[in-house]
């Protein structure tokens, strides 16, 4: 049987959706924004550009759309995990979130300062709510690039622990089962 919502074991299908699609869009994104802060200027940078401000405004609407879900689905109990556990994966998961919304809001003000426009999925065009500031631009330049850093530093904390979770600990306290598809055995 297929659960859309969560249950005491597992937080349910919409909520693996949008954990592993938001994961995979997310990895994409740090990585091309990464590398775009490298890149020489060039009409291949401003495409993926381009593509790293529609990228960055379908992940900010997932992220808004699994936060509703998650405040209106069932979530899985902890009663078994350490305490420890309970509290690192609280604030790993605050900071997650803090930054998955804040760098999209941060990325679109910093479009705005260097002149730019910025769409929602490339598609409908966001005025700019801000003067163009160069001097401001590089500096929110430098905090664009260095919030993706921490991410994906948090990013690889929580890859970590999903894997001592399943590796080390061999799920004792079905954390991995959790946020796995499963199939039936034939």
């Amino acid at each position: 049987m297929i659960y859309y919502k969560g249950t005491d074991t597992s937080w349910g299908v919409v909520a693996k959706t949008f954990h592993w699609l938001i994961a995979l869009l997310l990895f994409w994104q740090v990585a091309t924004g990464i590398s775009l802060h490298n890149m020489e200027f060039s009409p291949l940078k401003i495409g993926f550009i381009g593509l790293h401000k529609i990228f960055g405004t379908i992940i900010f609407t997932l992220i808004v759309i699994r936060l509703l879900w998650r405040f209106f689905n069932t979530h899985p109990s902890s009663k078994s995990l350490p305490k420890r556990h309970i509290i690192t994966s609280n604030v790993v998961h605050f900071f997650l979130y803090f930054l998955v919304i804040f760098i999209p809001i941060q990325g679109t003000y910093m479009t705005w300062l260097g002149g730019s426009e910025v769409s929602m999925f490339g598609l409908i065009e966001i005025p700019s709510l801000v003067e163009m500031d160069f001097f401001l631009y590089q500096k929110h330049l430098k905090i664009h690039y260095y919030s993706a850093i921490i991410l994906t530093s948090l990013f690889t904390l929580h890859i970590l622990a999903a894997l001592y979770h399943k590796l080390i600990i061999k799920d004792k306290y079905g954390v991995w089962g959790r946020m796995m598809f499963k199939s039936k055995k034939v």
